[in-house]
């Protein structure tokens, strides 16, 4: 793999920064392609295992052919509570941070036809919207490193690139903050690091968004025997991300060119796309059903706007020095996101309950960008997505217990496989969920749920990226807690 790929490969929320003008990678792919199918609360507490269960709106973005086991027609509105705690390590220095959010998890209709003509039972056309990915979330970390400066950056950019604001932020920042010197190598790194000094490093990284699904959906059974159906899904991006990167003089020296420095990275990203999503479910004995689907990629397109900013001291007697680009950068880009498919079954116990199990399969390699104008770092930034990643096995698996005739209690648990590589697979993990919840049936044909999740997860990142440097890697251990709350009508 040559060098340009490797950069793209372990690029964090800064890689790339001193090759390219582009502001796409790998992991920004990956970013909107691993999706979660728990919408509502009894899809979250039995683990998001709505492949052959059915009769539950999060059918719609999984196997709408659970759309065919309606009776009624239904409305459903998800509020919940999502709430992260990371613990990242940097340079041998822990850090917190959280971070919590009120969300909409799902809110629709479900119109119902019960029929009884020419074996078909009933046909169910839904409307309305899942929530399949949350990011908000707050990451920090920080250290102490002897061994290399983040100007480097803006120094690498300005070698290769020049320093005017048309040929990219980076060399231009670098410069005009006095960050890099005449021969445009990097100040704190000859000044500090090369005569063995210490920077103080720090990274935030706020971030707000969501991968929302507006379906539109139809399912129909056959003789309870078959039930089948398809989703046409209108999926919106919107992701929001706030990252500085701090950088002090640890030496104490005030007379050496150098005392501190803040680079902050505005990016607002926009998207839309589309999918289909088909599959059928079949119930050989009234106590057991099987079912499978498919989804087709996702085709978006997207809308990123960065703006950035460096506020410098050189202690030159100037104080601080503050650097904004005129222009805001903007880039225009298309995304086609993994297929995906699944398997179920479910077991019935009597009017008891259930166990209900599915299996998923993601190939996260065959995502791919397409970039107008810059064919090169397509191909390059692609065949870093077919190299980074792989494809990988989910499986969920819950049940329910009617204790009795209006109450159930719930419980599930679920499993994501790694999507990286053998090669990379220190980069990111596997990643457990653990659900319960609880459900209460009205006389009313008014109904409420309750779920909990929890999951746990690490991944790791590279603080920046620069040619030639061996970057420094964090690790951010993500713990994530979900509570949900459905009400629905049925008429």
């Amino acid at each position: 793999m040559n060098l340009v790929t490797k950069t793209i490969v372990i690029s964090g929320a800064f890689g790339l920064l001193g090759t390219s003008l582009f502001a796409q990678t790998a992991d920004d792919a990956l970013r909107f392609g691993m999706l979660s199918p728990a919408t509502t609360a009894r899809s979250l507490s039995i683990g998001g295992a709505a492949g052959s269960l059915g009769a539950d709106f999060s059918s719609a973005s999984v196997n709408p052919a659970g759309l065919g086991v309606y009776r009624q027609s239904e409305f459903t509105i998800t509020p919940s509570l999502r709430m992260n705690n990371n613990s990242s390590d940097y340079l041998n220095q822990n850090t917190t941070d959280d971070r919590s959010a009120f969300k909409l998890g799902n809110a629709g209709m479900v119109f119902n036809s019960s029929k009884n003509r020419s074996g078909w039972k009933s046909v169910s056309f839904a409307l309305g919207v899942n929530k399949l990915a949350d990011f908000n979330n707050n990451v920090t970390y920080q250290g102490n490193n002897k061994n290399s400066s983040f100007s480097e950056v803006f120094a690498a950019s300005a070698q290769a690139n020049g320093v005017q604001e048309s040929a990219g932020p980076y060399g231009y920042l670098g410069y005009q903050s006095f960050l890099l010197s005449n021969d445009l190598k990097s100040v704190p790194y000859q000044r500090i690091i090369a005569q063995g000094g210490t920077l103080s490093q720090m990274k935030t990284s706020d971030m707000k968004g969501a991968v929302n699904e507006y379906v539109v959906s139809l399912g129909a059974n056959y003789d309870d025997k078959f039930m089948v159906g398809g989703t046409i899904g209108i999926t919106s991006y919107r992701f929001k991300r706030i990252t500085d990167f701090i950088e002090a003089d640890q030496t104490g020296n005030t007379n050496n060119g150098f005392d501190r420095f803040t680079f902050r990275e505005d990016l607002q990203t926009t998207g839309v796309g589309v999918n289909g999503k088909f599959g059928f479910i079949f119930a050989p004995v009234k106590s057991f059903r099987l079912g499978a689907a498919i989804h087709t990629p996702t085709w978006s397109s997207f809308n990123d706007y960065v703006d950035y900013n460096v506020v410098a001291n050189v202690e030159d007697g100037a104080g601080n020095r503050s650097i904004t680009p005129q222009n805001i950068y903007q880039y225009e880009y298309s995304l086609k996101t993994p297929w995906r498919g699944i398997l179920s079954a479910t077991a019935f116990v009597g009017n008891k309950g259930f166990i209900t199990a599915d299996y998923e399969f993601v190939p996260y390699q065959t995502m791919s960008y397409k970039f107008s104008g810059n064919t090169d770092y397509q191909v390059q930034v692609n065949n870093a997505i077919k190299n980074t990643y792989r494809g990988a096995s989910n499986v969920r698996v819950g049940a329910e217990y009617r204790v009795t005739n209006p109450f159930s209690i719930r419980a599930g648990v679920a499993y994501y496989g790694n999507p990286y590589s053998t090669q990379y697979s220190d980069f990111g993990s596997d990643r457990m969920d653990y659900s319960v919840g609880l459900g209460y049936r009205f006389a009313n044909n008014t109904f409420i749920d309750l779920g909990y999740a929890y999951s746990n997860m690490t991944n790791k990142e590279n603080a920046y990226v620069v040619s030639g440097l061996t970057p420094d890697v964090a690790s951010i251990k993500t713990n994530r807690s979900i509570v949900a709350l459905t009400l629905g009508f049925k008429f």
